[in-house]
């Protein structure tokens, strides 16, 4: 984690632990090579970007990466600085993300759509990456930014457009739960990963959502019915997930929708019925797999838990999904947990 003051860039704090991978860091490199190494970086880890930094003989800046149930979170602050997101950048890249940028320190505007949003310490904003924008850092600063899947959100391209760069200020009212979650997540990446913790995402899109809809509503841009069902569908699915006989015809009977009705809500979903059914469910046994709670069951058995009946098939789809099998993700989270605690003890001593 970079921490920022007005007179003083503190980096390589050894007072701050991290769990989460440490991807750039200017102190380790000569003063001639931390700008160049910087807009390589940037571009690697966003998104392809135009970025403008006022010539400095004592740049410095930091980045680190962690995960949110798969969602990949970026801590990242530097000097004064201007980022661009180009038509022409945008048409060489093929990755839609709807970015949410939380302020941490320091100060930033965000330009989208010909509006702009002012964030100080608390408060965050969503971008679109399919669309222009421009960041501008005018001072030292400190964001962590969550590069959420587009298709993570429900809402309409038209809601998208009306929501991004909004403020969304994190001092009171609804937005400062969230904000208050944001800043608990990026502040204990320092120490961890939640690379696993689906429903910790979970928990955070819903909170989101809440937040987003009640900005709808002081836009005078209510969500259409499409995006409240679709929402409804997903809380009865998340619901009934355990159940092996759930399928597409009893979503759309407890609906009062026809089949066809039903996948044109899905439309937005860029996936169909079954395959959201199936990934939500393997999100959910990779969480347990994780999760110190559940060492004591078998790998079989959760996957029954969540709906696999069929062994050899939920080994197949998992693998073809995670690119990993379920025993060695298993074992993988058993040793960073004995890594943990070793350093845990380390500090302590």
């Amino acid at each position: 984690m970079v921490y920022l003051q007005e007179t003083e860039f503190e980096v390589g704090s050894t007072k701050s632990p991290m769990d989460g991978k440490l991807i750039y860091s200017s102190d380790e490199l000569p003063m001639r090579d931390r700008i160049p190494v910087w807009h390589d970086m940037v571009w690697r880890n966003y998104v392809p970007l135009q970025i403008k930094i006022a010539p400095h003989d004592n740049f410095a800046g930091q980045v680190a990466l962690t995960q949110l149930g798969g969602v990949r979170v970026l801590t990242a602050g530097s000097r004064a600085q201007c980022i661009r997101r180009t038509p022409k950048l945008i048409a060489q890249d093929s990755e839609e993300y709807l970015m949410l940028g939380l302020q941490l320190k320091g100060s930033a505007t965000i330009e989208q759509h010909s509006r702009q949003a002012q964030l100080q310490a608390g408060d965050f904003v969503f971008w679109d990456t399919r669309q222009p924008y421009t960041i501008d850092f005018p001072r030292d600063w400190e964001m962590a930014v969550f590069q959420f899947p587009r298709s993570a959100f429900t809402f309409s391209p038209k809601s998208i457009d009306a929501f991004t760069a909004l403020a969304f200020h994190g001092q009171k009212g609804v937005t400062q739960i969230a904000s208050r979650l944001l800043m608990g997540i990026a502040d204990e990446a320092r120490y961890q990963t939640f690379e696993h913790d689906t429903p910790l995402l979970e928990h955070t899109l819903g909170i989101l959502d809440f937040c987003i809809n009640h900005k709808l509503s002081d836009c005078e841009l209510p969500p259409n019915y499409n995006e409240v069902l679709l929402r409804r569908i997903n809380g009865y699915i998340g619901a009934n997930l355990q159940n092996p006989q759930l399928s597409a015809t009893e979503i759309a009977q407890a609906h009062g929708l026809s089949l066809s009705q039903l996948y044109r809500v899905f439309q937005s979903q860029r996936a169909t019925v079954g395959e959201h059914i199936r990934q939500r469910r393997l999100d959910r046994v990779r969480y347990e797999l994780v999760n110190p709670a559940s060492r004591h069951l078998t790998i079989a058995s959760v996957a029954r838990k969540w709906g696999f009946l069929d062994t050899p098939h939920f080994n197949r789809v998992f693998k073809a999904q995670y690119k990993i099998t379920p025993q060695q993700i298993q074992h993988q989270a058993l040793s960073d947990r004995q890594l943990r605690t070793n350093e845990s003890k380390n500090r302590m001593e």
